[in-house]
């Protein structure tokens, strides 16, 4: 079975969310943020792990390469911690960012075709939602509908090679106007 990808973007963006306040310490130049980065980053692993992917080893190493590091003799060793904190919790956000913008590019194609879909569900003037009607099961019955259609065939397979069910659900769900139906 196909990862949820909606679920990919939220538990990513939540991560993402969680950098500025990180940022913010460092900039206050307080020790803390190291330790707060350092948890950032084993929470980051987690995540990815739990969703099973590989991008989780690169948080890994990061994690490892901020433990092992040793200030130089000269200079002040507080800001350097705190420089070479900031570089690398630059280099985490932009791979993070990276593993995000691939899932979210299919999200958001994904999200285009299934509102070609639903333009072509409001021209129909097949369907009405009825209030005291089950909202999830109206949706999953207008895929059903679209996905057996002959001449919407095609599309439901353009949106099925991207995103799986449940995310089609979810999309339609958030993005269907019953007004237009």
């Amino acid at each position: 079975m196909r990862k949820s990808i909606t679920k990919i973007t939220s538990d990513i963006t939540l991560q993402l969310n969680n950098i500025s306040p990180i940022a913010d310490q460092i900039q206050k130049k307080s020790t803390v943020s190291i330790r707060n980065f350092s948890k950032w980053l084993t929470t980051t692993e987690d995540v990815l792990k739990n969703l099973n992917l590989p991008e989780s080893s690169k948080f890994s190493a990061k994690r490892a390469e901020l433990s092992a590091f040793i200030p130089s003799n000269g200079g002040s060793k507080k800001k350097e911690h705190l420089f070479f904190t900031a570089t690398l919790l630059t280099r985490a956000q932009e791979d993070l960012w990276d593993v995000f913008s691939s899932f979210n590019e299919k999200l958001e194609n994904a999200k285009k075709l299934i509102n070609q879909l639903l333009g072509l569900l409001y021209q129909t003037n097949e369907f009405k939602y009825d209030p005291n009607e089950d909202f999830t099961v109206f949706i999953h019955e207008l895929w059903s509908f679209c996905h057996q259609h002959e001449q919407l065939k095609g599309i439901t397979g353009q949106i099925l090679s991207l995103v799986n069910k449940s995310d089609i659900i979810i999309i339609m769900a958030n993005e269907i106007d019953l007004e237009n139906l």
